[in-house]
């Protein structure tokens, strides 16, 4: 079989969506040891990110989503971001769905 047939039902979830949830994670992990925010520096280095400006790239595009809010809230210059109840709910869905989909691969 060919790879390309392989690979026709097999789902992929694009590159930006894993980094959305690895921000969330980042920030669910902070919360879970106390913090009731992150500063930019924090969230890039326990994500992963590369650097600060992708990392604000994906807090933007999640606060869009109502899943972080800057900390204090609506000051859009802050370095400090938290995650929302809404944010806490979807990772826990994707980290749910992303079970599933690893399971049907078996």
């Amino acid at each position: 079989m060919s790879n390309a047939a392989s690979n026709k039902g097999k789902k992929t979830i694009p590159e930006s969506f894993l980094h959305q949830i690895s921000v969330l994670r980042a920030l669910v992990k902070g919360q879970a040891n106390g913090a009731l925010s992150m500063d930019i520096d924090t969230i890039a280095e326990t994500s992963g990110m590369s650097d600060d400006k992708e990392t604000l790239r994906y807090l933007y595009i999640l606060e869009g989503q109502k899943l972080v809010s800057p900390f204090p809230g609506g000051d859009f210059t802050s370095r400090n971001w938290q995650i929302t109840p809404e944010g806490a709910r979807a990772l826990k869905t994707a980290e749910r769905s992303d079970m599933m989909m690893a399971d049907e691969s078996i």
